[in-house]
């Protein structure tokens, strides 16, 4: 999210401690990020009223007093460096973060509208979530949840970005989280999901669907050859690649090319056991069932929770403590009990 162009005169001399480099200010990451939002340093300038001597002087100053280049400045105008891109997003998350101090600082002290930024993968948006609204509204019922669904690597970003307080996601198993903590709420199960009907819906074995159209619900910017579940289907048992027929973000997009084709799918389990879907899609009873993978509730290490957005942390946690309970066969249920 770009941040915002107006530039607040009580943040223009807050400095941030950089090792042993002199201080950055926000005056320099606001200036660097309008460069970036409007395209160049003559819009950005005509845009923030600035001259644009004085935007080039405040990004060369940051490039040269940390030794690090942020633009590539050509007779086309000045493009970004693989540096500049990544220092990019940490600016960014920066300011954003700024400004969101700022607006509660502004805020009056009563009255003021609160709410938690959630991002949810598919999977907890059909049962967990849904589930713990209900009780979360009747608790706080003056807080609004500001819900972002998307897949995993989206949400992640997501955190670490600053722009969602909490995610609950399916957690990726190649994942560094130095940076986030993690909480596993529960193990999802995944199927190989066909429309009724389907010609192969009596198939027993991934050999069998090596000629089918899969559909993949991922990053739409990533090659779907390259998602996780079709590694781990085909890749795992020596089978080659299938053929992706489309790589989609929306589950309800997913869904309807599944019943009005003969395309296969990879979803968790409870996505066909759902009110809007039951008897729609079947699940495959194949031999080389995928496996089970963990969805997680995960957060920012570095940054602390509200008190909205840590009871419903809490609360997701609860319910998916009492939801495992639940599901374990009565015996295991007792044993845990008697401890």
């Amino acid at each position: 999210m770009p941040a915002r162009a107006a530039i607040d005169h009580s943040c223009r001399t807050i400095a941030i401690p950089f090792g042993d480099h002199p201080a950055m200010t926000l005056q320099q990451l606001r200036d660097l990020v309008a460069v970036i939002t409007h395209g160049g340093y003559r819009s950005a300038a005509r845009a923030l009223s600035r001259s644009q001597a004085g935007l080039t002087k405040s990004v060369a100053k940051l490039e040269r007093e940390h030794g690090i280049v942020l633009f590539d400045r050509g007779g086309l105008g000045a493009s970004l460096t693989s540096d500049g891109e990544q220092f990019a997003r940490y600016a960014q998350a920066v300011l954003l973060e700024a400004d969101r101090a700022e607006q509660w600082l502004q805020a009056p002290r009563r009255g003021r509208a609160a709410s938690v930024s959630l991002g949810v993968s598919i999977e907890p948006s059909l049962k967990l979530v849904p589930s713990v609204l209900e009780d979360y509204r009747r608790v706080l019922p003056d807080v609004t949840i500001r819900m972002t669904h998307g897949v995993s690597s989206e949400l992640i970003a997501g955190v670490r970005e600053n722009r969602l307080e909490l995610a609950v996601s399916r957690l990726p198993a190649d994942l560094h989280a130095i940076d986030l903590k993690i909480e596993v709420l529960y193990e999802s199960e995944p199927v190989v999901a066909a429309r009724k009907g389907h010609p192969l819906a009596r198939a027993a074995s991934l050999s069998e669907l090596g000629g089918c159209d899969w559909i993949v619900v991922g990053d739409p910017s990533q090659p779907g050859a390259n998602d996780a579940s079709i590694r781990e289907l085909f890749d795992d048992h020596s089978l080659g690649r299938p053929r992706i027929a489309a790589v989609t973000d929306s589950l309800f997009g997913a869904v309807a090319t599944l019943v009005a084709s003969d395309c296969l799918a990879r979803l968790p389990r409870t996505v066909l056991d759902h009110p809007l879907v039951a008897g729609q899609l079947v699940a495959l009873q194949l031999r080389e069932a995928p496996g089970q993978y963990p969805v997680a509730l995960l957060r920012k290490a570095s940054r602390p929770l509200t008190r909205e957005a840590q009871t419903l942390a809490a609360m997701l946690t609860s319910y998916a403590r009492v939801a495992r309970g639940l599901s374990q066969p009565l015996g295991q249920q007792r044993s845990r009990l008697r401890r």
